[in-house]
């Protein structure tokens, strides 16, 4: 259990009132406060120190971070032919598309002709309300570039080399 008080995790817990609050705190930080007998268990909702220790937690939480290095959300290639098939399915005009995600028909048009690349709100407006996906997780591709610093003769060495 965590203590409500300094948030150490305890494995138990002593029910004291401190100015005018009931808390579960560990035994250190008992002494702050006046033990409460417990003769009736009282039904008490969750504290917001408790909410908040344990969102401290969740935060906490070890994160991988090198997943993001490794993939990328990309468009696919053949976003108008997705777009255009979802939009048949349902038996839908242009117009009836562009007014329920509330763009221009000329927008749904261009990128249905492949002519415009929608931004990432729009995107995420089309697979919302087409129920297709039109981002894919693609790796990135690490390229190496060797440099061209040529390892011959600098000016230090023919210095060196004439002082010698």
């Amino acid at each position: 259990m965590l203590c409500e008080l300094c948030g150490k995790e305890t494995e138990r817990t002593t029910r004291i009132f401190i100015e005018g609050t009931t808390l579960n705190v560990c035994r250190d930080c008992a002494k702050f406060g006046e033990v409460r007998k417990s003769g009736k268990k009282e039904s008490t909702p969750q504290t917001v120190i408790t909410k908040r220790l344990e969102i401290r937690e969740k935060r906490m939480k070890p994160k991988d971070v090198y997943e993001s290095e490794e993939t990328t959300l990309e468009l696919v290639p053949d976003y108008p032919r997705i777009i255009r098939e979802a939009r048949m399915v349902r038996d839908w005009k242009q117009e009836t598309l562009a007014a329920k995600i509330n763009e221009k028909v000329s927008v749904i048009n261009k990128i249905e002709r492949g002519d415009m690349r929608p931004d990432d709100a729009l995107v995420k407006k089309l697979e919302k309300e087409l129920g297709i996906k039109l981002m894919e997780k693609v790796p990135i591709i690490k390229t190496e570039t060797k440099s061209s610093t040529a390892k011959g003769l600098t000016l230090g060495d023919i210095i060196k080399l004439k002082k010698e």
